[in-house]
C-alpha cells in the first residue's frame, strides 16, 4: 500500500523539489544579456554560453543518477562527500550550504521585488529617504519568515502550487516562441573560443551558471518517495529530468527570442517581462509576472525551511549552540530564520535589492559544492573499479570523470570571472563558518553516534513538508 505522506513518483517530486532551479530562466538572462549585448558579441558569444550550460547540466545530471543510487537516505551529495572525504569536509560542506541557502533567498527575493516592480514603477520611488524596493523586500522577507515558522505544512499550503505554475509558464512560453518564429535553437559558432571572444563567452557562460541551482535537492529527496531504493532513486531521477530539462528547453528555445525581443540596458523592466509582453497577449503577460512572484516566493520559502533543517540538524551534531537550532513547537528552528532575515535585510541595505549583485555568488558556491560532490563520486567509483575492472564500472568512471572535471573548470571560470564581483568572499566566510563549528563542537563536545547521523540527516532533509521530512527521517516532531 501506497505511504500518503510520500511522494508517488517524479511530477510529484518535480513539484515538490523543484522550485528553486525552476525560476533560473526567469532571472538568469538579464546579468547574460548586459555582458554580450552592449559589447556587440551577442551574435557570436550567445549560442555557445548557452549551450556550454546546458551541456554541463545534463552531465551532472546523470552524474547524479549514480548519486542517487548509492545514497537513499537523503543526505545526498554533501552525505557522499562526507563519506568520502571525512569530517573536514562535512563542515566545509555545511558552510557553504548555509551560504547558498542565504543566497537562494537573496536571489529569489530580489528578483520577486524586480518584477514587481516592472508592473508596479512607483517602487522605484522613495519615501522620506527610504527605498521603496527595500521596503517591499524587508516586507516580504519577515512575511515569509513568519510564514514558514508556523510549519512546512503551512508553508506548502501558502506556497506549494507555484511551481506547477512556473513549468506552465515556461512551456507557454516555449509555445509561444514556436508558434511565432518556429524552431530556433542557438547557433554555436567556434569563433566565439578566439581570443578576442572566449572571455564574453565565459564570461556569459559564468553569469547563466546559477541555471544548475537546485539539482542537489533532487538527491535530498531520494528518501522522500513511496517504494524501495531502486524504484526511489529512480523517481528523483526522473524529477530531476523534468525541472532541468524544462529549464534548459527554455534557455534553447525561449533564449533566441529574448535576446532578440528585449532591452537590456532598459533600467525599467526586466528582460523577461519585455519577453513575455512580446510573445504573450496582455492578460496572460500579467499573469505570468504573478505566477514569477508566487514562485519565487515559494524558493525563498524553500530556502528559509531549508535553513532551519540545517540549523537543527548541526545543532544535533554539535556544530551549532543549542539556542540557535532548537526548534519552537512547530518543529522549526524559528531563530535560523530570523537570523537570516536580518542577515538578507542588511544585505539588502546596504548592497540593494538587485538579483544580479547576489546571482556570482550563488553559482560559484553551487559549484564548489557539485565539485565536491563529483570528486566524491569519482572516488567511490575508483575504488570499485580496482576490485572489480568491469567495462560498466570503467565507462561510470570515465562519465563521473569528465562531470568531476567539468564541474571544476566552471569553479574556476566563476571565480576567476567575478572574483572582483564578490566572489572572493568565500574565503572570509566559509573559514569562518568552519572555524565557528569547529569551536562549537570543542565546547559542546562530540554528539554520540546515533546523534550525529540524526543531525546528518536533519541538515540535508528535503525542505519541503513536514510530513516528507518526518517520513524521511523519522527526525522532526509530529504535530
Amino acid at each position: 500500500m501506497q505511504n500518503q505522506d510520500k511522494l508517488s513518483g517524479p511530477i510529484a517530486g518535480a513539484l515538490a523539489g523543484g522550485g528553486d532551479p525552476a525560476t533560473s530562466a526567469l532571472y538568469v538572462f538579464g546579468p547574460f544579456l548586459r555582458l554580450i549585448v552592449p559589447a556587440g558579441v551577442a551574435g557570436i558569444t550567445f549560442g555557445p554560453s548557452v549551450w556550454l550550460v546546458v551541456i554541463t547540466v545534463a552531465v551532472v545530471s546523470l552524474m547524479y543518477r549514480l548519486v542517487m543510487r548509492w545514497v537513499t537516505d537523503g543526505t545526498g551529495g554533501s552525505g557522499l562527500s562526507e563519506d568520502e572525504f571525512g569530517p573536514t569536509v562535512a563542515k566545509m560542506n555545511a558552510s557553504l550550504t548555509f551560504i547558498e541557502y542565504s543566497l537562494t533567498f537573496l536571489v529569489s527575493m530580489a528578483a520577486l521585488v524586480t518584477f514587481l516592480v516592472d508592473r508596479i514603477p512607483t517602487l522605484t520611488s522613495t519615501i522620506a529617504g527610504i527605498d521603496l524596493r527595500l521596503v517591499v523586500a524587508v516586507a516580504l522577507s519577515a512575511g515569509t519568515a513568519a510564514v514558514v515558522a508556523r510549519g512546512p505544512r503551512i508553508a506548502a499550503m501558502a506556497f506549494g502550487p507555484a511551481t506547477a505554475g512556473v513549468l506552465l509558464l515556461l512551456f507557454t512560453l516555449m509555445g509561444a516562441t514556436v508558434w511565432r518564429y518556429g524552431l530556433r535553437l542557438p547557433g554555436f559558432s567556434l569563433r566565439a573560443f578566439q581570443p578576442d571572444l572566449i572571455g564574453f563567452t565565459l564570461g556569459g557562460f559564468a553569469r547563466i551558471l546559477a541555471l544548475m541551482t537546485g539539482i542537489e535537492v533532487f538527491a535530498n529527496l531520494v528518501a522522500a518517495y513511496d517504494g524501495n531504493d531502486r524504484t526511489r532513486s529512480r523517481n528523483a531521477f526522473w524529477s530531476l529530468v523534468i525541472i532541468m530539462g524544462t529549464t534548459s528547453a527554455t534557455m534553447l528555445i525561449v533564449g533566441p527570442a529574448i535576446l532578440e525581443l528585449s532591452d537590456p540596458l532598459r533600467d525599467d523592466v526586466s528582460v523577461f517581462t519585455q519577453t513575455m509582453d512580446a510573445l504573450l497577449p496582455q492578460p496572460l503577460a500579467y499573469l505570468g509576472t504573478g505566477i514569477g512572484v508566487a514562485v519565487l516566493l515559494s524558493a525563498c520559502a524553500t530556502a528559509l525551511q531549508g535553513i532551519a533543517h540545517l540549523g537543527h540538524g548541526l545543532q544535533h551534531r554539535h556544530y551549532l549552540p543549542p539556542f540557535l537550532g532548537r526548534t519552537n513547537r512547530h518543529g522549526i528552528a524559528a531563530r535560523m530564520l530570523w537570523l537570516e532575515t536580518t542577515v538578507a535585510g542588511a544585505c539588502f541595505a546596504l548592497l540593494g535589492t538587485r538579483e544580479e549583485t547576489y546571482l556570482t555568488l550563488y553559482a560559484a558556491g553551487v559549484f564548489v559544492l557539485l565539485s565536491s560532490t563529483g570528486w566524491a563520486a569519482a572516488r567511490r567509483l575508483s575504488g570499485r573499479v580496482r576490485q572489480d575492472a568491469s567495462s560498466t564500472l570503467v565507462m561510470q568512471l570515465a562519465g563521473v570523470g569528465v562531470a568531476a572535471s567539468m564541474t571544476s573548470v566552471a569553479t574556476v571560470i566563476v571565480f576567476y570571472e567575478r572574483f572582483r564581483d564578490g566572489v572572493w568572499l568565500y574565503f572570509l566566510l566559509v573559514p569562518l563558518l568552519h572555524a565557528g563549528m569547529s569551536a562549537a563542537r570543542r565546547i559542546l563536545g562530540a554528539p554520540d553516534p546515533e546523534e550525529d547521523l540524526l543531525g546528518r540527516r536533519i541538515a540535508c532533509s528535503c525542505p519541503t513538508t513536514r510530513a516528507l521530512a518526518c517520513s524521511c527521517h523519522g527526525c522532526l516532531p509530529q504535530p
